[in-house]
């Protein structure tokens, strides 16, 4: 099967599961949420634990996705344990939770991590060239590595000019790999679709005065019938 069979038609007996369960979980929120409908601050946490929920279900089902590409096979698995880790930590602090002061790096960081390899996960599914997923993928790794930087050491040398000149980049090849997608599919669609012609010349005697119809055709100088054939 080629890459782009595998993005239009991917393996979802891994990922009904937990779409379901995250469906469930969600309708219970939104339900217990109207019935408490006179605690604001019950319901703010409510909506926000489900809107978080739904966030990290689409990063996993991303990660999920992307895991067909094959370079970068250690990385998904690593992806998937941040992306929950910082969901279900988030909706801890939505309930009131209050950490130390020393969880904000770390969780800082894994929260880096999470969008990184979430976002190589979709490069991986919408880039169709090895050579752009590649530039993706390293333009991703530099940009979290500097995140990463700032958020463990001190630096004072253009930090957001630096981070501006990485977002640009990243946004730009981000858009090459949304274009070669689309382009992969059209050229997908177009091949999978057969070329009708029609019939110009009689093949019994060269005449081009032909009826057509919708199962024949006629020639009206020899009264011989033919069809053609979609190739």
């Amino acid at each position: 099967m080629s890459p782009i069979a595998q993005i239009l038609k991917p393996d979802k007996s891994k990922l009904k599961r937990v779409l379901k369960w995250i469906v469930v979980v969600n309708a219970v929120l939104a339900a217990v949420g109207i019935v408490i409908g006179g605690n604001s601050d019950f319901v703010g946490r409510v909506h926000g634990t489900s809107f978080l929920l739904v966030i990290t279900a689409a990063s996993l089902v991303a990660i999920e996705q992307g895991k067909f590409r094959t370079e970068i096979k250690y990385a998904w698995s690593i992806g998937s344990a941040c992306s929950a880790a910082i969901g279900v930590f988030v909706i801890v602090l939505i309930w009131g939770f209050e950490p130390p002061d020393a969880f904000g790096r770390p969780v800082g960081s894994v929260a880096v991590v999470a969008v990184a390899i979430t976002y190589c996960a979709v490069i991986s599914v919408i880039a169709e060239r090895a050579r752009l997923r590649l530039i993706c993928w390293i333009g991703a790794l530099g940009h979290s590595c500097y995140v990463l930087v700032l958020i463990w050491f001190e630096i004072s040398a253009m930090p957001g000019r630096a981070l501006a000149l990485l977002a640009v980049g990243q946004s730009a090849c981000s858009l090459l790999a949304v274009i070669d997608f689309i382009g992969s599919r059209r050229a997908t669609r177009g091949a999978a679709s057969p070329l009708t012609r029609s019939a110009q010349y009689c093949p019994y005697c060269g005449a081009t005065e032909l009826v057509r119809s919708a199962s024949h055709n006629e020639c009206e100088g020899c009264g011989g019938r033919f069809q053609t054939i979609d190739t």
